[in-house]
């Protein structure tokens, strides 16, 4: 099997570079080839996100390709797009799927929420903003904002365990609960998420509690889905690692009567198409994904995965770079 490695950046709007934390996604794309058929997975570890490093996982591909590795030895990044090049060989992604549902994205804060972001969001039915990044005033001002001016949007709050349960429950109060659709691991103590969810009365999402594989990680997901209170698990596809991996993690979700949502590390538009074809698969994967990120990036390496109507179609997955593989 001829296994090929193509390194490109990709760079980042200036306006989202603060929120990506990069200038450009630097990134390989794996292309497998056997006879006739050409297989491509798309491998991205982000700075401060990642443990791996891309030079890393350059070599540890290359090792696998040797025979040198095994998958599971691999970082979740570089499984992630060997996993991808593997599948698509065989046919995944080949035939057109159901769209997806994606989540509208304000990356922004309340002094960025002018009239056109506001805009930009109209008809959207769920909206995914940060918490914790300004001030308690700022946070409570954005979401009411945004919350007057789209009245039939559900939010989803995601703060990325930035704050204490009693910084939470400030810059929740008074908002309509029924308006937000979870908080997304907000707390920096995750043991508190109970108390936070009885509190304001909104459902949680986990999110770096997911891939987190300690005992008291896996006590705490169980001790959650008892208390009824977990609506969804986040999973982040390039950090669990392979397809099937991921397809373990939802339905280990689905166990604990959870939903399924997809999201990436503001990788190309291949990988989002891929999470496309992926929630085709996974049957607890209703909900809005958190795919919709194309728009952060300058250049892609396909037609951008952007959402039309609250939907990514489900099209077949495209060659990433067609031209480099002639």
């Amino acid at each position: 099997m001829n296994l090929e490695m193509l390194r490109v950046s990709l760079p980042v709007l200036a306006q989202a570079r603060q929120l990506v934390g990069v200038d450009a996604r630097e990134i390989i794309f794996i292309a497998m080839r056997d006879q006739e058929r050409i297989g491509f997975g798309e491998c991205a570890p982000l700075l401060g996100l990642h443990s791996e490093s891309l030079e890393f996982c350059m070599e540890s591909i290359e090792n696998w390709s040797n025979d040198l590795c095994e998958m599971k030895s691999l970082a979740p990044s570089a499984a992630f797009a060997l996993s991808c090049a593997m599948e698509t060989l065989n046919g995944f992604g080949a035939r057109p799927v159901a769209p997806a549902k994606v989540a509208h994205f304000f990356p922004g804060t309340f002094a960025q929420c002018d009239q056109a972001a506001i805009d930009s969001l109209c008809g959207a039915n769920v909206v995914k903003i940060k918490f914790g990044r300004d001030n308690e005033s700022n946070d409570r001002a954005l979401l009411s904002r945004l919350c007057n001016s789209l009245p039939a949007a559900k939010f989803r709050i995601d703060a990325n365990r930035l704050l204490s349960r009693d910084e939470c429950v400030a810059r929740l109060q008074g908002v309509d609960a029924s308006r937000v659709e979870y908080l997304e691991d907000p707390l920096r103590d995750p043991s508190q998420l109970g108390l936070l969810a009885k509190s304001t009365g909104i459902a949680i999402a986990l999110d770096e509690t997911v891939v987190d594989q300690s005992a008291q990680a896996h006590a705490l997901r169980e001790s959650l889905a008892h208390d009824g209170c977990i609506a969804a698990w986040i999973l982040r596809m390039s950090l669990i690692g392979s397809l099937d991996a991921i397809r373990a993690v939802a339905a280990d979700a689905a166990r604990l009567s959870a939903d399924a949502v997809l999201s990436t590390a503001y990788e190309s538009s291949y990988s989002l198409r891929v999470a496309v074809h992926l929630a085709a698969s996974i049957p607890n994967a209703t909900r809005a994904h958190g795919i919709g990120t194309a728009a952060l990036l300058a250049q892609d390496s396909c037609e951008p995965a952007i959402a039309r109507d609250g939907f990514i179609d489900g099209a077949p997955l495209p060659t990433p770079f067609a031209e480099a593989w002639l």
